[in-house]
């Protein structure tokens, strides 16, 4: 009868599962298919968080966890230390070091973990057998480290005592302390030796999300229950930097076998419901890596986005997910931000449209061959001649957000300023969003004249943002007329100017605009293209303003 307790078919509801639970002393559920195999497991953590969501009568099939299959072995996990000491930076190195021996000090283990393991790992997969020379003096710029007490969870203030000691060895790197979450971090800027590292200084912890989408609510763990808290086993990997070494590398949820398979696993059946901005980091790291997302992370992904829980959490008529708006939103921002700003935005992009995640931004956001026609158009639109430093307005061009404001001007007008603001985007953006619908229809029927002089006193009310968003956006007849004016029209200066009127004889007075707002259209217009043609040009049409040459 206990067999019957601890296996569940996996068409079985959320809630029957958890109900039989309770008679269990294991802490998860086998799951089997309809033939009896084995096809993954669903733990306690799994149905809590899925009863919390409202996913009682779901089956467990959308919700479980497959099976993971360590192999700390792979990479001769034993020995990894002496391949960070043999091929990092001897500065970096040092830093690690210094770390470990403070930390051992004070009786704890120290541990790097994240993405500079991930990428290490990955260094010594793709480097070829005969050696690894061209790998020396690896420098990572940001390193994460854990504190773990050992036999017990480290006082929760063990990272930032770790971070204020290591400090005092380096009083060059800035202490930034973050009394919420009990982490510190030391940061060098332009340091000739340490460039701009950042080395991020944790206690183990576990964490649990109140509600989805929400900040996470932390507390002191063991380094397994904080790797477990990460998102993919690819970064649930870590190396033990203190005593005792031999076994150098920790991986306890199959992190090596997917790098080596380069997939993209998440660690928690539930990850994309807690918070929907992973989907976001898994089509990134995939994309960027070169992996493919596993099809159970895949179905994972694709039944969170189907159960509807991120309308629900947006709903402004529940007030139970009201406070995680904000949480979201800031998160979603700096997803989009990181994966906008980089070369491979586009692919990108075409990955999340077919998981049909652009809907995490809005509900009615798809893509289609308009949207993928406007974001190439802004592409050529930056580079051309002059058009990408006036996109700037005098600053460094935020390239992610002018590609962001393409993104959101696919929306129904009505939705844009809304959900530009709600990502908090800059107020002139959210602006030029609210706006462009009635600068589309102003600008449709403003040309019912082809003169280059009657365009420019139209375009010239528009700032730049705005006429390329128009312009990518509009028929090939006006995108050119646009195009013509942002790299033609607009630089142009007629030959004469005030000082050159006032050197023919001209006074300065209530027609002197006038004047010169007549040559700047006539050159335009190509009646001048020269001093010569534009003092004839004047002479023809204010000869009453000269003054007399005797």
């Amino acid at each position: 009868m206990a067999r019957l307790v601890d296996t569940i078919q996996f068409d079985t509801t959320i809630a029957e599962a958890q109900k039989n639970l309770l008679h269990s002393k294991r802490a998860d559920l086998v799951v089997l298919d309809a033939l009896g195999d084995r096809v993954g497991s669903i733990s306690r953590r799994d149905l809590d968080t899925a009863v919390h969501y409202g996913f009682s009568q779901a089956a467990v099939a959308g919700h479980m966890t497959v099976q993971y299959h360590s192999n700390p072995h792979a990479l001769e996990a034993r020995h990894f230390l002496s391949f960070l000491q043999a091929h990092l930076a001897p500065a970096l190195w040092q830093v690690l070091m210094v770390a470990a021996n403070q930390a051992e000090d004070q009786g704890w283990q120290l541990f790097l973990v994240g993405g500079a393991v991930r990428d290490l790992l990955l260094t010594r997969l793709n480097s070829p057998i005969n050696g690894l020379s061209e790998f020396d003096n690896l420098f990572i710029e940001d390193i994460d480290l854990v504190v773990d007490g050992g036999d017990q969870p480290a006082d929760a203030g063990a990272g930032v005592e770790l971070a204020r000691s290591l400090q005092a060895q380096y009083p060059q790197a800035r202490l930034e302390i973050h009394p919420k979450f009990q982490t510190a971090a030391l940061l060098w800027q332009d340091d000739p030796i340490f460039k701009s590292l950042g080395v991020d200084i944790a206690t183990a912890r576990t964490e649990v999300y109140p509600y989805p989408a929400a900040n996470p609510i932390v507390k002191a763990g063991s380094i397994q229950q904080d790797l477990y808290r990460r998102d993919f086993t690819i970064n649930a990997l870590a190396i033990r930097l203190t005593q005792p070494k031999g076994e150098d590398l920790l991986d306890f949820f199959g992190g090596l076998p997917d790098l080596q398979t380069k997939q993209i696993r998440v660690l928690h059946a539930n990850s994309f419901i807690e918070d929907p901005t992973r989907i976001y980091r898994a089509v990134r790291f995939a994309v960027r890596l070169g992996f493919t997302i596993e099809p159970q992370t895949e179905q994972l992904i694709r039944y969170a986005i189907a159960s509807g829980i991120f309308q629900t959490i947006r709903d402004p008529a529940n007030p139970s997910f009201r406070a995680a708006i904000p949480a979201l939103q800031t998160r979603l921002k700096a997803e989009l931000k990181y994966i906008l700003q980089t070369p491979y935005w586009l692919p990108a992009l075409h990955q999340l449209a077919d998981l049909g995640a652009l809907t995490c931004i809005h509900p009615s956001l798809e893509a289609n061959a308009n949207l993928w026609q406007q974001l190439r158009q802004g592409e050529t639109a930056m580079r051309m001649s002059n058009v990408e430093c006036r996109l700037a307005n005098g600053n460094p061009l935020l390239v992610w957000l002018f590609r962001l404001e393409i993104l959101l001007a696919h929306l129904l007008p009505e939705h844009r300023g809304e959900v530009a603001a709600g990502l908090q985007l800059p107020v002139e953006a959210c602006d030029r969003l609210k706006n462009l619908a009635a600068a589309e229809d102003n600008l449709s029927t403003a040309f019912l004249t082809p003169l280059p002089s009657h365009i420019v006193q139209v375009l010239k009310f528009y700032d730049v943002p705005m006429l390329v968003l128009v312009a990518v956006r509009s028929d090939s007849t006006l995108r050119k007329i646009i195009w013509r004016y942002l790299t033609d029209w607009s630089l142009l200066k007629p030959p004469l100017n005030g000082k050159g009127l006032k050197a023919l004889g001209y006074k300065p007075g209530s027609q002197f605009k006038q004047i010169l707002e007549a040559l700047m259209n006539a050159t335009l217009d190509g009646e001048i293209r020269d001093r010569a043609e534009a003092t004839v040009f004047l002479q023809q049409n204010f000869p009453l303003l000269l003054k007399p040459t005797e």
